[in-house]
């Protein structure tokens, strides 16, 4: 366990914690391929996540399969078939920019705030076990609407089974667990608390997620890994495959060093532009960013570094959609100018707090209330992919009813579910202070509906392989056809 660094000034408001915890017997999934979905949830899973389809061809028939269709997709040996990652390739046309014809396809992919487990937290879950799903339960039904659900993953999972708080988190793989029981497809892991517990847990961390089916972005085994430095997840909607890519990125480590010099992304504007042209090239119709961002954590304002990052990503016309993180308070929503085809760019700078032991008292006004933030989108016939706007619901945490997360807009509007314990007061003021920082236009009233089936998450050996497919042939083994581009 690596030795505890002094706060950081710029990230002291996660330590509403409490005094360090006993040893508690580790709670790690095994290790696994993303393909076995795992639930050590202490509930049954819901049924709309249980099951989750993933690609189950071989890596070696893949890797085959895609160097001979999607070389032909993108270097111009000529039109007609196409393949993604765990496809065969047929004669009808399957990817999002497969043919004039195809119809247009709508779909949602959304977040929330950090999931940070303070002590606090961890002991209002059952048995202290990590198991955060019952306390999350009115967030669960709107988690489950979205076609791809991905999770701002704040701390990491405690490699030897000690479970720690502020300022070096460790928490349990059981998190993880109830994360993918709830309907969370993926999460972003690259935060200023990534490196909290060193390599190691970098390393459970994502066996965790790998373990429940999860994807990930933003942190890496090896530098082989941080060479494809994002995940791709597959929609098939109408005969179509749709690809998302996940790029995670966080702007420091709190005083720590990276310890191999390639476990956590950080924030580059060039290399995500880079990293959103190579995920493009390996099928990717639609680029989502996660990034942890700002100086002036608190603040209901984006800050100078949250405004001139995200317009640098925009600028890099690659990037349809930044989810932003860090501030721990929930932030405004806007569409900057630039993005891909100059369509501009849609940005949540912050979504604040999913789950925490943060109040006014320890931290500011609205650290306890999140939240969940989702983008509609169009993926169209022609092949072009438009984000027509977000929406959001906000929820608050009970923290003296035991951590609840309950529903803010249904307690604004009389809601009063058992076991209640913010005042009617309170509850009209944090509702009236939100509304101050949010567009209330865009508030959605019921949950969203999935669109189709449940997403694909490609393993990283399917991901790999695709990448090393659809890599630019060389001047020797350029393929030869009618030079379309």
């Amino acid at each position: 366990m690596p030795s505890t660094v002094p706060p950081d000034p710029s990230s002291s408001p996660d330590k509403a914690s409490g005094p360090d915890p006993d040893t508690r017997r580790p709670l790690l999934a095994g290790q696994s391929h993303r393909g076995e979905r795992l639930s050590a949830a202490s509930h049954a899973p819901h049924s709309r996540r249980w099951g989750k389809p993933i690609a189950v061809c071989a890596v070696v028939a893949l890797a085959a399969a895609a160097a001979w269709a999607l070389t032909d997709r993108y270097w111009g040996s000529g039109p007609g078939s196409q393949v993604t990652a765990g496809a065969v390739a047929t004669d009808e046309p399957s990817g999002a920019s497969a043919s004039p014809t195809a119809k247009d396809v709508s779909f949602t992919v959304g977040y929330a705030g950090d999931v940070l487990m303070h002590i606090p937290v961890l002991e209002s879950t059952p048995q202290a076990s990590g198991d955060i799903a019952p306390l999350m339960e009115a967030q669960t039904p709107w988690v489950e609407g979205l076609d791809l659900a991905l999770c701002g993953l704040e701390v990491p999972v405690a490699p030897d089974g000690v479970y720690t708080g502020y300022p070096s988190f460790g928490m349990p793989a059981q998190v993880v667990s109830s994360l993918a029981a709830m309907g969370w497809d993926g999460c972003a892991t690259a935060s200023n608390h990534s490196v909290d517990r060193g390599q190691e847990g970098v390393e459970a961390t994502l066996d965790a997620l790998e373990a429940n089916g999860m994807g990930h972005a933003g942190t890496f085994r090896s530098a082989e890994d941080a060479a494809i430095p994002f995940q791709l997840y597959e929609l098939q909607r109408e005969g179509r495959t749709i690809t998302i890519a996940q790029i995670s990125t966080t702007h420091n480590l709190n005083g720590y060093e990276d310890p191999t010099g390639h476990s956590v992304a950080v924030n580059d504007a060039e290399a995500v532009k880079q990293a959103a042209i190579r995920a493009r090239a390996a099928g990717a119709d639609l680029v989502v960013a996660h990034a942890q961002v700002g100086t002036q954590e608190y603040s209901t304002t984006p800050d100078h570094e949250q405004i001139e990052y995200a317009q640098a990503l925009a600028n890099t016309a690659e990037v349809d959609l930044l989810f932003g993180a860090h501030p721990h308070v929930p932030q405004q929503s806007v569409k900057l100018e630039g993005g891909v085809d100059g369509k501009g760019m849609w940005v949540s700078y912050s979504a604040g707090n999913a789950i925490s032991n943060q109040d006014e008292s320890s931290a500011a006004l609205l650290s306890d209330v999140g939240l969940l933030v989702w983008a509609d989108i169009t993926a169209h016939g022609d092949g072009t992919v438009s984000v027509e706007g977000l929406q959001w619901r906000p929820f608050t945490t009970d923290i003296a009813a035991g951590h609840v997360v309950r529903d803010l807009a249904a307690l604004h509007d009389g809601e009063r579910p058992e076991g209640l314990a913010i005042p009617a007061e309170e509850i009209e003021r944090r509702w009236s202070a939100l509304q101050e920082v949010v567009d209330p236009s865009t508030m959605a009233d019921a949950p969203p509906s999935p669109s189709g089936a449940e997403p694909t998450v490609l393993t990283e050996e399917q991901i790999a392989a695709v990448v090393e497919a659809t890599a630019q042939p060389t001047a020797t083994s350029t393929p030869t056809g009618d030079g379309q581009s």
